[in-house]
């Protein structure tokens, strides 16, 4: 008889454990549930916002007249090229930088690792 009320009371207190929990995350998640509505909304508010702006500035670039390219004169010389690659390595140039190393046999071919 003592094992029955045992088991009873065993089963009575884990279905209430069970509704305890239940009770208490189903209110986390109603809680989430809001929080994922309001984000939402405000999502949608930002959204809208920016899709004003974007149409404002559209429409005022649509005002505005196109931009007048001088065509270009050809008679005039072009302007003046950097000094030919030096023949020696790691030569300073007026400007400052180095040119870069020419590498006489080139590169090793790439081989794979097994």
């Amino acid at each position: 008889m003592v094992y029955l009320y045992a088991t009873i009371a065993g089963a009575t207190l884990l279905a209430c454990g069970w509704f305890a929990s239940a009770w208490v995350y189903q209110r986390k998640i109603d809680v989430l549930g809001l929080q994922l509505r309001v984000m939402r909304q405000t999502a949608t508010a930002h959204a809208d916002q920016a899709r004003r702006q974007i149409g404002q500035l559209q429409a005022e670039l649509a005002t505005r007249p196109a931009p007048v390219r001088p065509d270009p004169d050809l008679s005039t010389d072009p302007p003046p090229r950097r000094r030919p690659a030096a023949p020696d390595r790691f030569v300073v140039l007026e400007d400052g930088f180095a040119q870069t190393a020419i590498v006489a046999d080139g590169f090793a071919p790439t081989q794979l690792m097994r």
